[in-house]
C-alpha cells in the first residue's frame, strides 16, 4: 500500500489522473448535451466549440507555449505575472470583438443574438480556465489542477437536474462553473506573479516565438477542419456525421496525447537545456512506454472498430465501422510522428512548425476534390494522413540538416 501510494503521488501518475478526469468530463458533457438538447442545438454548440478551440489555439500560441520554454529555462514570477495580465488584456478584446460580430450581416442569427452574454462567458471563462491549467501544469503546480478540474465537475449535476434545458442555459452553466473551477489557478497567480507594466522584454520575448506558433496554430486548425468541413459537401450529411462521430470517439486519444504537450513538452525541455542526458533517456523511456499504451488501445478501437461504431451512434452506424479502422491507421501516424514534433518545439523552431502546416495546408487545398470524389471517407482520412506524412518528413529533414537533436 506504502508503494502504492508513492506512485499515485508521482508527477506523472498526477499528470494522468488529472487527464483522467479532464478527459472523462469533457468526453461525458459532450455526451449528455448531445441528449439534453436537440440537433440542431447540439449542431449550434458544436460549432461553438469549434471557433472557442481556434482561439484556444491563438492563446496557445502567443502566450502559453512561450511561456512552457521560458518557464524550463527558468521560472520567473515577473513572467508569470506577464502572461496572467496578458491573458486577461486577450480574453477582454475577443468578448468585444463577439459583441462587434453581433452588427454584422453574417453574424446576424436569432441564436447570436439571443445568446450574446451567455456565449461571452462561456468562450472567456473556458479561454481563462484552459489557460491557468496549461501555466500551471507547466510550473509542476499537478495538484492544483487536479483540483482544478475536480471542481469542475460540478457541472454534472447542475446539468442532468435542469429542466426546460436550452443552449443559452447550458452555455451559461458550463461558463459559470469554469470561472468557479478556476479561482485556485488565480489565487495562486495572485500570490506567485510579479505585476508589472514595464515588459517590453517579455513582449518581445513572447511575439518573436509567438508569431510562427500563432500562424502555424491558424494553420493548424484549418488543416485539421478542412477535409470533415468539405466532406460534409461532398459526401452528405451522413458520411459526414459518422466522420465526426468517430473524431469525438478518438477524442479520447486525443487527449492522451495532450498530455505530452502539457507535461512532457517542459519537461524534455528543461533537461534538454539543462544538458541532463540520462534524465533525458528516462523520460524518453516512460515516453515510449506512454505511446505503446496508446498504440495498443488505438489496435484495440481499429480490431473491434463495427462493434464500437453500433455501441457509440446505433444501428444506423453500421456500415461506418471502416471509419474507425482508417481513423486507427490515422492515429498510428500522428503516434510515430511525436518524438520529431516535440524535438522541433522544444529546439524553437518555430518557423519550421509553421512550415510544416503550410506543406500540409497546401496539399489540402490542391487534393481535396480529387481525394473526396474519387475516395469519399477512404479519401477524407487519406487526406488527413497525407498531411501527417509529409509534417514529418519535412521536420525530419530539417533535424538531419541542422544536425540537431533533443534526444541525443
Amino acid at each position: 500500500m506504502k508503494k502504492l501510494k508513492e506512485i499515485l503521488h508521482t508527477p506523472s501518475s498526477l499528470v494522468f489522473t488529472d487527464q483522467l478526469i479532464f478527459s472523462g468530463s469533457n468526453f461525458l458533457l459532450t455526451f449528455l448535451l448531445a441528449r439534453k438538447l436537440s440537433i440542431p442545438d447540439f449542431g449550434l454548440f458544436s460549432t461553438l466549440l469549434l471557433v472557442t478551440y481556434l482561439l484556444v489555439g491563438i492563446f496557445n500560441a502567443l502566450i502559453v507555449q512561450p511561456f512552457q520554454i521560458s518557464a524550463a529555462k527558468g521560472f520567473s514570477k515577473r513572467s508569470l505575472g506577464f502572461v496572467f495580465q496578458t491573458s486577461l488584456a486577450l480574453i477582454f478584446i475577443f468578448a468585444l470583438l463577439m459583441c462587434a460580430a453581433k452588427f454584422l450581416p453574417i453574424f446576424s442569427i436569432d441564436f447570436f443574438k439571443a445568446n450574446l452574454p451567455a456565449i461571452i462567458i462561456f468562450v472567456s471563462a473556458y479561454l481563462f480556465q484552459d489557460f491557468l491549467r496549461k501555466i500551471l501544469l507547466a510550473t509542476d503546480m499537478v495538484k492544483l489542477v487536479v483540483l482544478i478540474d475536480s471542481l469542475f465537475l460540478l457541472v454534472f449535476p447542475l446539468i442532468i437536474f435542469q429542466t426546460n434545458f436550452t443552449l443559452g442555459k447550458s452555455l451559461l452553466i458550463v461558463g459559470i462553473i469554469n470561472i468557479i473551477s478556476s479561482i485556485p489557478g488565480i489565487f495562486f497567480c495572485l500570490r506567485k506573479a510579479e505585476f508589472s507594466l514595464r515588459n517590453k522584454d517579455l513582449l518581445q520575448y513572447h511575439f518573436k516565438e509567438g508569431k510562427w506558433l500563432l500562424s502555424a496554430s491558424i494553420v493548424q486548425w484549418s488543416s485539421s477542419n478542412f477535409f470533415t468541413l468539405v466532406a460534409g459537401i461532398y459526401l452528405g450529411i451522413n458520411a459526414l456525421g459518422a466522420l465526426r462521430l468517430v473524431q469525438s470517439f478518438f477524442g479520447v486519444i486525443n487527449v492522451i496525447l495532450q498530455t505530452v504537450e502539457n507535461y512532457y513538452l517542459p519537461k524534455t525541455a528543461q533537461l534538454y537545456y539543462q544538458n541532463k542526458k540520462e534524465e533525458k533517456k528516462t523520460l524518453l523511456f516512460q515516453l515510449s512506454k506512454g505511446m505503446m499504451v496508446v498504440g495498443i488501445l488505438i489496435t484495440f478501437f481499429f480490431i473491434f472498430s463495427e462493434p464500437l461504431i453500433m455501441l457509440l451512434g446505433g444501428s444506423k452506424y453500421q456500415d461506418y465501422g471502416f471509419v474507425i479502422k482508417l481513423v486507427a491507421v490515422l492515429y498510428f501516424v500522428i503516434l510515430y510522428s511525436y518524438p520529431t514534433r516535440i524535438s522541433i518545439r522544444v529546439l524553437e523552431q518555430n518557423k519550421a512548425f509553421f512550415t510544416g502546416y503550410c506543406i500540409s495546408f497546401v496539399f489540402s487545398l490542391l487534393s481535396f476534390h480529387f481525394l473526396l470524389k474519387y475516395g469519399e471517407l477512404y479519401g477524407a482520412v487519406g487526406g488527413l494522413m497525407i498531411n501527417q506524412i509529409l509534417m514529418i518528413v519535412y521536420w525530419k529533414i530539417l533535424l538531419n540538416k541542422k544536425q540537431i537533436s533533443v534526444w541525443a
